[in-house]
Formats: C-alpha cells, sequence, structure tokens
C-alpha cells in the first residue's frame, strides 16, 4: 500500500473535436506546445519524477504516437495499447483495456494536461485525487467535494455542484493502489459487460465512494499552476503563459 510508485497510465484515444483545427492531422497529445508535443511535456515531467513505466492507451491516429515514442530520448518503458473503437467509446473503456498491463499500483493521467511537474511527487502514493479550487470563469466539466479528512466526498458529474460548500474541479490524476484499483475494475467492468462503453471512469469511481469501498485523499492544487488543453483558446492561454512567464515544465 505504501510502496512507491514509478507507473503512470495515460489515456489519449480520443478525438480531440474541441481542438480542431489542431486535431484534424494529429491526436490531441501531439499537438505543438511551445515546440515540441504536448506529451513530450508529459512524459519529461514523468521523468523528473522518477517513473519508469509510462502505458499509452491510443486510439485517433495512434500511429502518430506511436512513432514519436519510438523516436523520442526517454528513460521511460513505453508500451502502447491501441483502442480500435475510438470514436464510439469514452474513457471508461480505454482505461478497462489497460488492465492486462497494470501489474503494480499506479497514477493515472489524462494526455491533455500539462503541469508544473514538482506537483507529480504526490501522485507517487496511492489513492489521491488531484483537485483544485473550482472557478466558474475557467473551470468546467466534473466538480468535487471533500469531507473533513480532505478525502473525496462526491463527484459531480454533468450536474450542478451544491451552493453552500466549497467546490473543487476535478484536474484529471488519480493515483491507484492494487488494491483499489481492482476494486475500480470490478467496477468498470460491470459497465462494459452492459455494453456501457460510451461512459466516463468517474462514474465508477463515484459509486464506489458512494459505496465507501474505495478513499482517494485530495491532493490540493490551488495555486499550483496548471492547464487542460481541449480548446484552441486553451492552447493559445497555455503557449502564452509558458512563453511570457518561462515556465518549467519539462
Amino acid at each position: 500500500m505504501n510502496d512507491v510508485i514509478d507507473t503512470a497510465v495515460v489515456l489519449a484515444a480520443g478525438m480531440g473535436n474541441r481542438l480542431k483545427p489542431f486535431t484534424n492531422y494529429a491526436p490531441k497529445c501531439m499537438v505543438d506546445v511551445l515546440g515540441k508535443p504536448l506529451l513530450a511535456h508529459l512524459i519529461d515531467s514523468l521523468e523528473q519524477n522518477n517513473f519508469k513505466k509510462l502505458i499509452l492507451v491510443t486510439g485517433y491516429k495512434s500511429e502518430q504516437i506511436e512513432q514519436f515514442i519510438e523516436s523520442y530520448d526517454t528513460t521511460l518503458d513505453c508500451e502502447v495499447i491501441y483502442n480500435e473503437v475510438y470514436d464510439s467509446t469514452n474513457n471508461i473503456y480505454s482505461l478497462w483495456l489497460a488492465k492486462p498491463s497494470i501489474i503494480s499500483s499506479f497514477a493515472l493521467i489524462e494526455s491533455d494536461i500539462i503541469l508544473d511537474p514538482a506537483i507529480l511527487s504526490e501522485f507517487k502514493y496511492a489513492d489521491k485525487i488531484a483537485l483544485d479550487i473550482f472557478n466558474p470563469e475557467i473551470h468546467n466539466g466534473t466538480t468535487a467535494t471533500v469531507n473533513a479528512n480532505n478525502s473525496l466526498e462526491k463527484l459531480y458529474i454533468k450536474q450542478a455542484p451544491p451552493e453552500d460548500v466549497t467546490i473543487y474541479k476535478t484536474v484529471n490524476i488519480y493515483s491507484f493502489s492494487e488494491e483499489a484499483w481492482n476494486t475500480l475494475f470490478n467496477e468498470i467492468n460491470k459497465f462494459i459487460e452492459k455494453d456501457e462503453v460510451n461512459g466516463f471512469y468517474e462514474v465508477a469511481i463515484q459509486n464506489l465512494i458512494e459505496e465507501k469501498k474505495i478513499t482517494l485523499e485530495m491532493v490540493d492544487f490551488s495555486g499550483i499552476w496548471w492547464d487542460e488543453i481541449d480548446t484552441p483558446e486553451d492552447l493559445d492561454r497555455v503557449n502564452l503563459i509558458l512563453s511570457n512567464e518561462n515556465k518549467t515544465v519539462d
């Protein structure tokens, strides 16, 4: 349970439709961010935190990611898993596909995240969830609340959170012990068996939180530089921040 994590699972199968035209000819994680692919920034951040293994679940234009991995100078042992039905499934299915390759505790990261590498050290330890104070001016998507122990209390997926408590934004970075992963996989498998493959793995996490079958401790991203690149506007903002402030992200 207290073993130091050295494996990262990165989900990169999506088509990145909101990032068009940049994703017309490249997968989202291969879009250029200040001179190199977004994926390269993430790989470099993992290296800086002594991760050893990278499991990449690809789909849309996978061959570009595979060619990049083969040519990029990295110390990571990289394994690519291809989701051949990427255009009709979502991240719950991509994570399910990774099961045979996950043999230890691991960090789970979405491929459209860029961040201060130092914070990844928190995910060398298991059963964590990255959360930032929710800012409605810049954040959208899944939100969360935490309990008095700073552990995840509830995820609000496609629903409005309550107004009378502190609301957090999910950063889409987690870590899981082997025990928690096995519990989560069994829950995910229930969806897959019902052919509910076009949803989010967060729904499975929320079910387990409600049933008190897993516990995820908050890693507080308040004041930590991170961003999620979903749209051309996001890409412009990140490039501007990196060029103007010369942030170290690799």
